[in-house]
């Protein structure tokens, strides 16, 4: 037998090794890319620092990863609602806009403020993006401070955009004490989510998606297609749950908040606004006392005597005055 009959299968072996070791090594850049953080530029305390009595820090509940914090008390202290940003965010920066303002309406119908940076963020333990599944412990750990202080079990609330909305549905469906939830341009399914952008983010063909979440598997520990807000929202009925999205959202459609919102038997609120995490950019007055006037209600906070506004019907909001933020951003 001739050495040279063994020389079309070796070379197409060869072939086929190399486009694999090709096809691996781009869907492991993709994946790197897709599960790396890039937050801005500046800390949250460079962006805000007259706030920097206001920081803390606690573990987060599965203990790998150290959680920085703005803790704002309400007094007396009744009901307390922790903020959980986006992607790329941070404490702040809840929706793609500066956001102490809800935090200061918050507190002017009676509830403490927790402003939590999401592990990778802000000031937060560095750390890959999984999407909620690994974040939800942040959430977690935070419900634990509060529980700590005194807040009980039932009046804590959670308000989670985009990423956040996710990660606070996660977390909820673990933690019971979570008396109320609002979710806003949640998406219902990551996989789902990452199939109908996968092509205009990585530039690359739809075939290159099943590489690479075995990728992310391998960096993350975890099969982000396990992140399913949908799948747990059944088991949060009886819970009060608001949902909140732009109707001219491109990368989440609005359709998923309706099947959310349907899921659990919570209220659905689509607004009419453009973008993803669109809702508070557009219309913030409206979203800051709506969202103020279902956490008071379910978690049976009384406000202070002095404040009307919070408690406006919805068409009202927009002409309600704004007053000027305690925490205004301060030039850095």
């Amino acid at each position: 037998m001739n050495l040279s009959d063994f020389a079309p299968p070796l070379a197409s072996f060869a072939l086929f090794a190399v486009l694999g070791l090709a096809y691996a090594l781009a869907c492991t850049c993709i994946a790197h890319r897709f599960t790396r953080v890039r937050p801005d530029r500046r800390s949250p305390h460079q962006s805000h620092p007259q706030l920097r009595e206001h920081a803390v820090q606690f573990a987060a509940r599965d203990g790998r990863a150290r959680i920085d914090a703005w803790y704002l008390p309400a007094a007396p202290r009744q009901g307390a609602v922790i903020l959980v940003h986006g992607k790329d965010a941070c404490r702040g920066e809840q929706g793609k806009a500066p956001s102490l303002a809800l935090a200061e309406r918050l507190r002017d119908v009676g509830m403490s403020v927790l402003l939590i940076d999401l592990r990778g963020h802000g000031g937060s333990s560095p750390a890959r993006l999984s999407y909620g599944w690994h974040e939800r412990h942040d959430v977690l750990g935070a419900v634990d401070f509060l529980l700590a202080r005194g807040y009980a079990p039932g009046r804590i609330g959670v308000l989670g955009v985009s990423l956040g909305a996710g990660t606070a549905a996660l977390a909820a469906v673990d933690e019971p004490a979570i008396g109320a939830l609002v979710l806003d341009s949640a998406f219902a399914s990551f996989e789902q989510m990452l199939g109908r952008q996968f092509s205009r983010l990585s530039r690359l063909p739809a075939w290159f998606l099943p590489g690479t979440l075995a990728a992310a598997r391998l960096l993350l520990g975890v099969d982000v297609r396990r992140v399913q807000p949908l799948s747990c929202m059944p088991r949060l009925r009886g819970r009060p749950v608001l949902v909140i999205h732009s109707q001219g959202d491109r990368f989440v459609p609005a359709t998923d908040a309706h099947a959310l919102a349907t899921a659990c038997g919570g209220e659905c609120w689509r607004t009419d606004s453009e973008g993803h995490s669109g809702s508070y950019r557009a219309l913030p007055l409206a979203y800051e006392i709506r969202v103020a006037s279902f956490f008071a209600r379910h978690l049976d906070v009384l406000p202070p005597r002095h404040h009307i506004s919070a408690h406006l019907p919805a068409a009202d909001a927009e002409r309600a005055p704004r007053p000027a933020p305690r925490y205004a951003p301060q030039p850095a």
